[in-house]
């Protein structure tokens, strides 16, 4: 009985304090702030909205209502008017030139160093990776092309510091670059100087 008693204290104190609120003009944030928690519906009220509680929401009421998504603003704003056709919007465009992609013969060599001799060494050996390349990176237009690849040599061999000196213009660039990472780190032999810069050439040709 003592309990039920403090029950309706405690609800005659939020009502006060409810109405003093509204009184003073205070928002509805700061109402649902300074009271979070509501003693006796946990899942909430349904109210006729002049403050009298009709019933308690039940558990499942409450969870229909917050998934519930938040309406989107629909754009009111017109679709732009397409324009007036031109002869150059009509107008078949030009068929691009073939690409090959496929069967690529490659031809490594020769390498140039800048002092002294070097030979091809390793450089030859992956010519399926050169072809993937250019198969991987937007063929080969045309039937022939070049890459340049520029590299240094120290005394162990080694191909390193590797860059496109030059490429065909119907080899893409992200071709060539592919190309040289191949180069890079293989054995040409040892040169002449303590370091020296070289120059290999990288054949490729369609069948």
């Amino acid at each position: 009985m003592s309990r039920q008693r403090s029950l309706v204290s405690f609800l005659l104190a939020i009502s006060v304090g409810l109405g003093t609120a509204a009184a003073l003009g205070d928002s509805v944030e700061s109402l649902i702030r300074r009271y979070p928690f509501d003693p006796a519906c946990s899942w909430g009220r349904l109210a006729n909205g002049k403050g009298t509680v009709i019933r308690c929401l039940t558990e499942k009421e409450a969870s229909g209502i917050n998934s519930v998504p938040a309406a989107q603003p629909t754009s009111t704003a017109a679709a732009p008017a397409p324009s007036a056709s031109t002869d150059a919007d009509t107008a078949t465009p030009a068929p691009p030139e073939a690409t090959t992609t496929k069967g690529i013969q490659v031809t490594v060599g020769p390498v140039t160093a800048d002092k002294g001799e070097l030979g091809i060494g390793k450089l030859g050996v992956p010519k399926d990776k050169y072809a993937k390349c250019i198969e991987d990176n937007g063929g080969m237009k045309g039937s022939s092309g070049e890459v340049h690849v520029r590299f240094l040599v120290r005394s162990k061999g080694v191909a390193e510091g590797v860059s496109v000196q030059k490429r065909s213009a119907n080899i893409t660039a992200e071709a060539a670059h592919c190309i040289a990472e191949v180069v890079d780190r293989r054995r040409v032999g040892v040169p002449d100087e303590p370091l020296v810069g070289a120059t290999v050439v990288i054949k490729l040709s369609a069948p």
